[in-house]
């Protein structure tokens, strides 16, 4: 009997959206939740959900079966990442099982939280 597909996490490093994409800060400004991180607060994100670093930095670490810990990304002002709720992981392109998965703010941190499908093509 196959398991249960689990909740994954895809890094959205590259995006860059508030120099790509000046006017997107607007945009997202009205569906936004606004969500403030403390120093070394861990974040326990919710599926399906975008999030996007707008100030600050995050780190992104995953456990491994192993015991050990691997920072996968350190995420900065315009990058981010996307909960789904079920999917294949796949390290080349980014996506990891949310359960091995450490979110950390590094210093003080705003995230906004938007719906998912937000940065989806019209």
């Amino acid at each position: 009997m196959p398991a249960d597909p689990a909740p994954l996490l895809s890094l959205r490093r590259d995006e860059h959206l508030f120099s790509r994409q000046p006017d997107l800060a607007g945009e997202l400004a009205q569906v936004r939740r606004v969500l403030p991180l403390a120093p070394d607060q861990l974040l326990h994100p919710v599926v399906p959900a975008v999030y996007l670093v707008r100030r600050g930095r995050l780190r992104v670490t995953q456990l491994l079966a192993d015991g050990r810990e691997i920072t996968r990304a350190v995420l900065q002002a315009g990058a981010g990442f996307e909960t789904q709720a079920d999917g294949d992981a796949d390290p080349q392109r980014d996506t990891y099982p949310l359960a091995d998965m450490i979110l950390a703010a590094l210093g003080e941190t705003e995230l906004w939280q938007v719906p998912a499908g937000s940065f989806d093509p019209d």
